[in-house]
């Protein structure tokens, strides 16, 4: 067999090639796979309170239910205007996403019966 054609270790020095792109490629799965598991609790916790919140239940409820849901880190607002409640949830990204966004929210309305 001649030098020329010689392909052994052309598998591995190809695979060595691609590697750094393949673990790129996970690294951008997996942050926005966080990014997105994120805004979804966000959304579940601000529609969680606001539905507190329609029930009547008191502030301190609505925001307890919030954090709850949300987990530590989190930032629970309440506001009142007209016989509605919005609730804006807010959760930090961890540190190594950062760069590309500090935090995700989310708001959620609903007809409140009775503010305490």
């Amino acid at each position: 067999m001649s030098a020329a054609r010689d392909d052994r270790g052309a598998a591995t020095a190809e695979f060595a090639m691609l590697m750094p792109a393949l673990v790129l490629l996970i690294a951008l799965i997996t942050g926005a796979g966080t990014i997105g598991l994120s805004q979804l609790r966000a959304h579940d916790a601000a529609r969680a309170a606001a539905r507190e919140a329609a029930r009547g239940e008191p502030e301190r409820t609505v925001r307890h239910e919030a954090t709850e849901k949300a987990g530590d880190g989190s930032t629970v607002a309440v506001r009142h205007e007209g016989g509605y409640t919005t609730v804006e949830v807010t959760l930090p990204l961890p540190e190594t996403l950062r760069f590309v966004q500090e935090s995700v929210s989310a708001t959620a309305t609903a007809r409140t019966e009775g503010i305490r």
